[in-house]
């Protein structure tokens, strides 16, 4: 069986501004596994670092569960945030930044990762390739080291293999993410697969750099020089199809990298995923019969509005006929339309204190039947989506006043009817963020930036059977930072003042309880750490 998560999370030292991960450990199974070092104490620089993999050859495949484990540090002294993923077999496995360092603090973390629907890639020998690309000069010193192990939990009565995707084909450029600058910027995977798809899922990753890293500040291209801001307006979502027919909608989630808008912020307790990032599924099942018509397809993803750059990469899940049966069908029903319409209302353009309000819906239903050799499967995928941002600016000589409230609902209801009965999953995803930016300058030409934050990730998750209700999960990842920043008339950062944080990570679920966890910080050190079983 699982073994519970710790009630105290180890290594929070209160006090200590080292990188405060609020993240439980995963649940292991009891079993002792059998461990693959990927690589080990490795330091990075320009250049994507090799490394080979074998399967464990005391731990045949497949197994109850396999977990990523990966260990992250820097020097002390001054670096930014960086890009890091970890490939294998032409697949990413991890996504997500690094912590900065300061001149007096070594920042270091642990991530762990359920990697188990992974299993196909892990059976055979590959290779792959850890990018986390980074430049030290005089001024920039901090190196960074990492290392990372594959845990496999050999099956057990108690811990039985679980069901898993048979094929996983990655999702990506030539040696990492793709990038896509424009909004008609496409990346594209060539399929062909065997005649025997039952269902198909895309673990889509969608993350902002360059003009794009605060796409969720941005505003109408043509008010950018009046606001000294970001353009392109506040609207991104990702775009997926299959033969250029729309095939599914992606919203995309605002992460803030450890550097982002004040670093001060994200010290010593990171934002919501920044150093793990989360994929959004899309359920590709309604186009399991066409998929298993032996012809080639093509899987083409893309961002609404992406204006230099969105990094994009993911895994491509293929689950096949468990008997090997020729598997036909058809796509009967498609209501999505490629490309959303979002609003925009301006009020005040022409003055100093602007108001910008943009919003986006989708409602679109996709359903396809897969005659299989458990007869014929029909499967609905019904989503709909809200996007609302609104921005109020004020803006004279001496005030920079930008404030942000933004949120995405996203409710993705998938149904499958078969031979035996019905099936419903229906889940809730919630990424709220407020932000508010005000930047004072005094006579001098000194002055500060005070930045106040809410950004937080929700998902309800409801799955029944033939109508009745079997399972619920909840989650909650909130995270509220304020700091003040301190400039000279230089525009030299010399400080910062009044930092605080408090971080929320809450799970219940059948079967499983209640986990509570919150951590606090003040003066970019922790304060507190409390883990409970409370549901609130």
């Amino acid at each position: 069986m699982c073994l519970p998560v710790p009630s105290l999370a180890a290594g929070y030292v209160l006090g200590s501004g080292n990188t405060a991960v609020i993240e439980p450990a995963l649940p292991h199974p009891a079993e002792t596994p059998c461990v693959v070092t990927l690589f080990a104490n490795d330091v990075f620089g320009a250049n994507n670092l090799n490394y080979s993999y074998a399967p464990p050859a005391a731990c045949p495949g497949p197994w109850a569960k396999v977990i990523l484990k990966a260990s992250i540090g820097l020097d002390k002294g001054i670096q930014y945030d960086r890009s890091g993923l970890i490939w294998l077999g032409g697949v990413n496995i991890w996504f997500g930044t690094t912590s900065e360092p300061t001149p007096t603090l070594a920042p270091h973390w642990q991530i762990e990762k359920d990697v188990t629907d992974d299993t196909a890639l892990f059976l055979a020998p590959q290779t792959g390739f850890v990018q986390i690309t980074n430049y030290t000069n005089s001024t920039d010193t901090s190196v960074i080291t990492t290392s990372a192990q594959l845990l496999f939990y050999p099956a057990t009565p108690k811990d039985p293999v679980p069901t898993v995707p048979d094929m996983v084909i990655g999702v990506g450029g030539q040696g990492g993410p793709a990038t896509l600058n424009t909004g008609t910027s496409v990346v594209s995977v060539p399929l062909t697969l065997p005649k025997s798809v039952i269902g198909a899922r895309l673990d889509l990753f969608t993350q902002g750099q360059s003009t794009d890293e605060f796409w969720y500040t941005c505003v109408p291209s043509s008010l950018s020089s009046q606001l000294e801001d970001c353009g392109s307006g506040a609207f991104r979502e990702g775009e997926v199809s299959i033969d250029s027919t729309p095939a599914g909608v992606a919203p995309v989630y605002p992460w803030i990298f450890t550097g982002g808008i004040d670093p001060y912020l994200w010290s010593p307790m990171p934002g919501v995923q920044t150093l793990d990032f989360k994929p959004f599924p899309v359920n590709l099942t309604p186009f399991a019969g066409l998929l298993s018509n032996g012809a080639q397809h093509t899987l083409n993803i893309s961002v609404y509005a992406a204006d230099s750059y969105f990094s994009v990469t993911g895994a491509l899940y293929v689950y096949l006929d468990p008997k090997g049966a020729t598997v036909t069908g058809a796509v009967t029903h498609n209501t999505l339309v490629a490309s959303p319409k979002p609003t925009t209302k301006i009020i005040n353009a022409a003055s100093g204190a602007v108001a910008i309000d943009t919003a986006s819906t989708r409602d679109f239903t996709i359903s396809g039947y897969a005659n299989t050799s458990a007869g014929r499967v029909v499967t609905t995928v019904h989503e709909t989506s809200s996007f609302y941002n609104n921005q109020v600016f004020d803006l004279t000589d001496t005030l920079y006043d930008q404030q942000v409230k933004q949120d995405t609902e996203t409710l993705v209801d998938v149904t499958q009817q078969s031979p035996t009965g019905s099936s419903e999953t229906a889940t809730q995803y919630s990424y709220p963020l407020t932000l508010s930016y005000v930047e004072l300058v005094g006579a001098s030409g000194t002055g500060q930036v005070k930045t106040t934050l809410d950004q937080e990730y929700h998902t309800d998750m409801v799955v029944s059977a033939n109508g009745l209700p079997t399972a619920e999960y909840q989650f909650v990842n909130a995270i509220t930072p304020t700091d003040t920043l301190l400039f000279n008339a230089s525009g030299n950062i010399t400080g910062n003042s009044r930092q605080s944080s408090t971080e929320v990570y809450a799970t219940t679920g059948t079967g499983q309880g209640c986990f509570t966890r919150t951590l606090k910080a003040v003066a970019n050190v922790l304060t507190a750490a409390t883990t409970s079983a409370s549901c609130k």
